[in-house]
């Protein structure tokens, strides 16, 4: 019995993290960064700002697989993770731009930040715009990699 209870609570919280991943158009960008940096604070993580919009195919596709093992673990225990909706490139833009130019060349594209808000990383090469014909474990290796390479540069300005 606790097995299935264990079962049930874990299908519920993959399914539940799942749906946290979606560009909400309503959302202020503001308050979501404000909060996003309290909660990265408190936890010692990044934040992971994921720019793009639900129209997108790819967009959908790299939230899905933000969702899947053994992204999933990876991106949890580093970042807390934040949605832009850019619309048609018509929302949000002021935003986006204060990290360079991340979706310039296609969405989803994303931003690391520090829980001060330092950027640490930008993806303006349309890493991510095709999504849906990547690997799941491809691109963890690839924020795994990031992610190696950012502590290394934050070792060596400290």
């Amino acid at each position: 019995m606790k097995y299935l209870i264990c079962l049930a609570a874990l299908i519920f919280s993959i399914a539940a993290t799942a749906q946290s991943y979606r560009y909400n158009p309503d959302a202020d960008v503001e308050a979501l960064l404000a909060n996003s940096t309290q909660l990265a604070q408190q936890q010692h993580k990044q934040i992971l700002i994921v720019f793009g919009s639900e129209w997108c195919p790819d967009c959908r596709s790299f939230n899905k697989k933000l969702a899947e093992e053994p992204l999933a673990s990876t991106v949890q225990q580093r970042y807390i993770v934040m949605h832009v909706d850019i619309g048609h490139w018509d929302k949000n833009m002021e935003f986006t731009q204060r990290f360079g130019d991340p979706v310039g060349k296609g969405i989803p594209s994303i931003a690391i930040i520090d829980a001060q808000q330092k950027l640490r990383y930008v993806a303006e090469g349309g890493e991510f715009a095709s999504a849906r014909h990547s690997k799941v474990t491809s691109i963890n290796d690839w924020f795994v990699a990031l992610d190696d390479t950012v502590a290394g540069a934050v070792s060596a300005s400290e």
